[in-house]
């Protein structure tokens, strides 16, 4: 497998304008821009012109339909006044997006491994057009329906409640997968203080016979740019052994591995005689 693109990790908030709340070192090598120059401005400031209207529909449909694996490619102003072709993985996560963004290869086989592993792969065209990549029902009707809304921002805000969800970012770098970064959501999900996480294991924090799954996962996620969903028993009380099922996304980059996690929906199943 070929070397790794130029990647990074960024956290936009789920504003009408995404202001960017967090970014990975890496950004500059992949734009120019450090991470304090960025935080707090608006991502359409990056965006190139023609291409605003389409991200603008697809940064509304990740929102307000709360999608939690996408993928678009667009074109983002360098920090020399250029604009590079960037791949970015979609996460909502409540009240911000998490995101890990590529430097486009279309040779390189992390690139069609990520266009296969996410539900959908919005491309930008030069002219500004918006298409589905890749779709097996690739068709205007299609298109228009995962675009549509039915809510809209308040005042640039969300105002309309929306499935709680947590995000952490993990250290790829270390075989047992070490918590760097874990969102306040955790604490009311799954009892998780987010103080006593931080630099623990994340397979401390998985039901002992989930484990050896959960650490494959990661493993794949990590040497192949795989998206991948999980589902496991998250362990919330280690004496009494108390679980909560929950689901994730996964995604990598150089700078760390980005999961977004969810309380597993209980479906009942109602039987008749």
């Amino acid at each position: 497998m070929s070397s790794d693109p130029t990647n990074f990790i960024s956290i936009y908030d789920n504003t009408a304008t995404a202001n960017f709340v967090y970014l990975s070192e890496s950004v500059t090598e992949a734009t120019g821009w450090t991470p304090d120059e960025l935080i707090g401005k608006k991502a359409y400031d990056l965006f190139h012109p023609d291409d605003v209207g389409s991200l603008t529909r697809i940064h509304a449909a990740n929102v307000m339909n709360e999608k939690m694996s996408s993928m678009a490619r667009y074109r983002s102003k360098h920090k020399d006044g250029h604009y590079v072709m960037l791949e970015t993985v979609v996460h909502y996560c409540y009240d911000v997006i998490v995101c890990t963004n590529f430097i486009y290869d279309p040779q390189d086989i992390r690139h069609k491994i990520r266009s296969t592993s996410v539900d959908e792969v919005w491309v930008v065209d030069t002219n500004g057009a918006l298409h589905l990549e890749g779709a097996w029902n690739d068709n205007q009707e299609r298109m228009h329906k995962t675009l549509a809304t039915a809510k809209q921002w308040i005042n640039n805000r969300v105002e309309h409640p929306q499935e709680p969800r947590f995000c952490l970012i993990i250290n790829r770098y270390t075989y047992n997968y070490t918590i760097v970064f874990i969102s306040q959501m955790a604490e009311k999900l799954v009892g998780a203080q987010c103080d006593q996480v931080l630099g623990r294991s994340l397979l401390e924090l998985v039901s002992e016979r989930d484990v050896d799954v959960v650490q494959a996962q990661l493993d794949m996620v990590k040497s192949s740019d795989m998206i991948m969903r999980m589902r496991f028993n998250w362990l919330m009380d280690t004496v009494n052994n108390t679980t909560e099922a929950v689901e994730a996304i996964a995604s990598s980059s150089n700078d760390g591995i980005t999961v977004v996690v969810r309380l597993a929906p209980r479906i009942s199943v109602n039987q008749q005689e």
